[in-house]
């Protein structure tokens, strides 16, 4: 039963981001033309837009911890100490992909010399 939540959950966090992504897209597609980009509107129109795809990633990304957690679940067929290892492994994992990783340091740029090096 416990695996089955998980991935119920799982199935509905990536449903629920499919269709805020599909929302975004269509926001996208509906942006007013850029001579209008300083209006109030343009603003808010692009403030929701951006609040709508933070929404759809941050759905998206408990969906796949979720299916993460689920493989770590799995241990639990062999007994409670595999479960805790298993939890632990994917628990590493996910820490080294989201803090320790390559694709991680492409927004460690420091901004002071970014900042330098763009003066004329």
């Amino acid at each position: 039963m416990g695996l089955a939540t998980i991935f119920v959950y799982a199935f509905f966090k990536f449903a629920w981001s499919y269709r805020l992504f599909n929302y975004f897209a269509i926001m996208v597609g509906a942006a007013p033309p850029p001579k209008q980009k300083n209006t109030a509107a343009a603003k808010i129109f692009a403030h929701r837009a951006a609040r709508l795809c933070t929404d759809a990633g941050r759905s998206f990304n408990r969906g796949q911890r979720a299916f993460f957690f689920a493989l770590g679940y799995l241990g639990w067929f062999l007994g409670p100490l595999e479960l805790a290892l298993a939890t632990t492994g994917v628990v590493i994992v996910m820490w080294r992909r989201q803090f320790a990783s390559e694709s991680r340091k492409a927004f460690e740029t420091d901004i002071a010399r970014v900042a330098k090096t763009d003066k004329p």
